[in-house]
């Protein structure tokens, strides 16, 4: 007998996607935690798809908006892995293309729950990048339009210059893999949880991500301060890298206060 979920398209997609995720994570050292964060946030969005098909209660909507937020997670990891240059920027836009089409397709599946607390059936559902508020800019990454709302966001920018900054710098590949990883976790966490914060419905899970961005960029400072108290960076390279996560702390803190008021 099939499981529910083996009958939608959606859960169908992100299967394939979740399949080449396993090919890519595997070729890639260690030592990145995008990797780790990939699969994860692939595999939530699988399994949360999963149980919003088989649930009648509450836990069908928390599922689905797992998965959604899982989704955002994703496309984030990807933009990491072009500024690392563990994926090509044509294969990392293509793939976020499918993405956005099983994002559309799981905000159909809420839009239908709502209609229906018995089934979960598939529909078509626009989605957009939306405006983006007053926090927002509009122009393209790299040659290619946003196709996700947090794209947009100054905040999520900031923190995509950020990385760009960090991962260029010869010095910070020659760091022995603990150290490196350290570093690389945090700020991955900074700009993960910008894009799934972006992707969540409530205020105090939007305030929740944010803070948490907040606080990995304000981490990943003081363990760049130790680097250069150790001898493994320089103060000139690391006071650059500081200011543009500087700009990604005032952003978020500012953003988190006005959730709060």
């Amino acid at each position: 007998m099939a499981f529910n979920h083996e009958n939608l398209r959606v859960y169908q997609r992100t299967l394939t996607f979740n399949s080449k995720v396993s090919t890519w994570t595997s070729q890639w050292d260690s030592k990145h935690a995008v990797g780790d964060q990939l699969s994860r946030a692939a595999g939530s969005m699988l399994e949360n798809i999963a149980m919003a098909s088989a649930s009648f209660s509450a836990i069908k909507t928390r599922s689905l908006d797992y998965s959604i937020g899982s989704s955002l997670e994703c496309a984030a990891c990807l933009d990491l892995a072009r500024i690392k240059r563990l994926l090509v920027m044509d294969l990392v836009y293509s793939e976020k293309e499918e993405l956005s089409q099983i994002l559309r397709m799981l905000v159909g599946l809420k839009k239908s729950w709502a209609k229906s607390t018995m089934t979960v059936r598939e529909d078509n559902v626009k989605y957009s990048t939306g405006d983006g508020g007053n926090d927002k800019i509009g122009d393209t990454i790299g040659s290619h339009e946003p196709l996700f709302h947090h794209e947009t966001l100054n905040v999520y920018r900031a923190a995509l210059a950020a990385a760009e900054a960090f991962y260029s710098s010869e010095t910070l590949s020659q760091l022995s893999n603990p150290v490196f990883r350290r570093l690389d976790e945090l700020l991955t966490s900074m700009v993960l949880n910008i894009a799934e914060g972006n992707g969540r419905f409530s205020d105090a899970d939007q305030t929740r991500f944010l803070a948490t961005s907040h606080q990995s960029a304000v981490k990943l400072a003081a363990r760049l301060d130790l680097c250069v108290t150790q001898g493994f960076l320089t103060r000139k390279e690391v006071g650059e890298w500081k200011v543009l996560l500087e700009r990604v702390c005032v952003i978020t803190s500012s953003m988190v206060r006005s959730e709060q008021l």
